[in-house]
């Protein structure tokens, strides 16, 4: 059984907008001085703790966590534009990616409070 689905296009904020132009100048930037290339098949399963560093200073990894734990309380779309444009660039997401979609929500919803304070500012950075 075939589905005809059809999806209006989304317009999107101005802060989501901004964003993805600054991620991807941001990975213009990354992939002209070298730190990956992405063309390479194995790109985005690279592990590159150095691209992380980079990403989680950026305040990209983590974003829409509670600042008290390293967050910068940002809306779930903002969240989704810097995940596309990873994605579309096959950035190196390999290092944080984990931590950043499934522990650090786990942690967040179900930890203790001493793991919160501990682990999940150390996985946004």
């Amino acid at each position: 059984m075939a589905y005809n689905f059809h999806f209006d296009p989304v317009d999107l904020p101005p802060e989501a907008k901004e964003l993805r132009q600054e991620v991807r100048a941001f990975l213009r930037q990354e992939i002209e001085a070298g730190t990956f290339t992405p063309d390479s098949e194995r790109a985005p399963f690279s592990v590159a703790k150095a691209f992380a560093k980079k990403v989680g200073a950026k305040g990209w990894i983590g974003m829409t966590w509670p600042k008290q734990y390293g967050g910068h309380e940002r809306s779930h779309l903002e969240r989704y534009v810097v995940i596309e444009e990873m994605l579309a660039h096959r950035a190196p997401t390999r290092a944080y990616s984990t931590a950043d979609r499934q522990s650090g929500p786990v942690i967040l919803r179900y930890g203790q409070q001493q793991v919160k304070d501990t682990i999940l500012p150390r996985i946004a950075s």
